[in-house]
């Protein structure tokens, strides 16, 4: 494949020389809540920074900035380009791609944790270390330390996170109640969880029967992460150290998929098909006939409900573990003015924009000040437990990602569906894709 006459490979192969690539230089202390002033460092010039899509929401986050950092008149500015109108990590992840192979990369751009291994083994991201080393006036000690590993490996620091998510239990507390049904608390272990969705679940309920759990497959849901963190507590993993090989088929990680799948197959305490009160999330919520959802740090689908809900951690196991993910930004390495983008990447990740993102609702602003406020703990919107969600961040880790990892997660709903159904088990359903998934997680996007 060739993009203006040069091939991929080729192109990759310049970076790995140097080619294109261009020496980190020492930055200068400035101020953490904009550019720093010439007489303090070299940097200058016009900065291009991709955003993640093209919609208004989009614009929201970047404009304001943008214009904000430019007013001041100093020695570096920003020039706007929109993202990829797919708006997704692997939309934002093949225009970047695209762009660096027609020699024309951004400086400065969007990405996520879903993408930033496989940009970095492309050789497409600047180790900004050496920045933040020097730069007595940014504190990266500011942001959770889980999602600022999504962009650290091998002692170099690929980007920094702008929001985040961890994975926690929402509960009707509603039903709870009427249940008599004790609620979930910091110690809660599975086999809490399980019985008290047992407690829940009333087949011939008046107004239609209820469930003690959802979230573990469809309704929108992505169900192959939503186990991984019991997979996690027990000792087990998706794929091996190396990233190289899919486990998720092996002990111990199986018997915590099986356990999964028994809630529908087995205990059937959660919905399947049909079983479902609504066609979305949300409304299936929204009928107040399911007792828990696990479920990412985001309310939008909870919000909405005309009964009192609440948040708590996840049940633990032999360990407490949950995931987080996040969406950041990232410096290129073809970007020929590092020291210019460094200025725009510490705007970026002042206190000052993270306060401008959380006013407008964007998940949980890594920046922890930030995060601790009434911007995201806002105590007259609900989850009452809200801060459940950044103690997650002590114990929270990322996915193992690798190669096509959309696609491997897709080879595995697929293969848990039909454990859930009782079509097979989770070790012969998992078993069956093993390969196709080592053959998913050996890809390289771009090559």
């Amino acid at each position: 494949m060739t993009l203006d006459g040069m091939t991929r490979r080729r192109w990759m192969g310049g970076f790995a020389t140097g080619t294109g690539a261009v020496a980190l230089a020492a930055c200068g202390a400035g101020g953490a809540t904009g550019g720093s002033s010439g007489a303090q460092t070299a940097a200058k010039g016009k900065v291009v920074f991709m955003s993640q899509g093209a919609d208004p929401n989009d614009e929201a986050r970047y404009k304001p900035l943008i214009e904000q950092f430019n007013a001041k008149a100093g020695p570096v500015t920003t020039e706007h380009i929109q993202g990829d109108t797919g708006g997704s990590a692997v939309a934002a992840q093949g225009k970047l791609i695209t762009l660096a192979a027609s020699g024309t990369p951004p400086d400065v751009f969007w990405t996520h944790a879903y993408i930033s291994p496989n940009l970095q083994k492309l050789g497409l991201l600047a180790d900004i270390n050496p920045y933040i080393k020097k730069d007595k006036d940014f504190k990266i000690s500011s942001l959770f330390e889980a999602p600022v590993k999504d962009y650290e490996a091998d002692g170099k620091q690929y980007g920094l996170p702008r929001e985040a998510t961890t994975m926690l239990l929402v509960y009707n507390k509603e039903l709870f109640q009427k249940n008599g049904v004790a609620l979930p608390t910091d110690n809660w272990t599975w086999d809490d969880f399980l019985k008290a969705a047992q407690q829940l679940t009333k087949p011939g309920a008046s107004g239609g029967p209820t469930f003690g759990t959802g979230g573990f497959v469809e309704q929108g849901s992505n169900g192959s992460n939503i186990a991984y963190p019991k997979v996690w507590q027990e000792g087990g993993d998706v794929v091996d150290k190396a990233r190289t090989k899919f486990t998720l088929h092996q002990s111990p990680a199986v018997e915590q998929m099986q356990w999964a799948a028994d809630l529908v197959s087995k205990h059937h305490v959660h919905p399947f098909g049909a079983e479902w009160p609504g066609a979305a999330i949300r409304d299936s919520w929204n009928t107040g006939r399911i007792g828990m959802f696990v479920n990412i740090s985001v309310w939008t689908n909870f919000n909405q409900s005309q009964f009192e809900w609440d948040v708590a951690p996840l049940p633990k196991g032999k360990t407490k573990s949950t995931r987080t993910a996040s969406a950041g930004h990232s410096v290129t390495s073809g970007s020929k003015n590092k020291d210019a983008a460094w200025e725009w990447m510490r705007f970026l990740h002042s206190k000052a924009s993270y306060e401008h993102w959380g006013k407008l609702g964007l998940t949980i602003p890594t920046h922890k000040e930030v995060a601790s406020s009434s911007v995201f703990l806002n105590p007259t919107q609900p989850p009452k437990n809200a801060k459940v969600a950044l103690d997650a961040f002590t114990y929270a880790r990322s996915e193992p990602i690798a190669g096509d990892w959309g696609n491997v997660g897709a080879e595995v709903q697929k293969a848990m569906t039909e454990a859930y159904a009782g079509r097979a088990t989770a070790a012969s359903a998992l078993g069956a894709i093993s390969q196709i998934a080592d053959a998913l997680l050996a890809k390289v996007p771009g090559k």
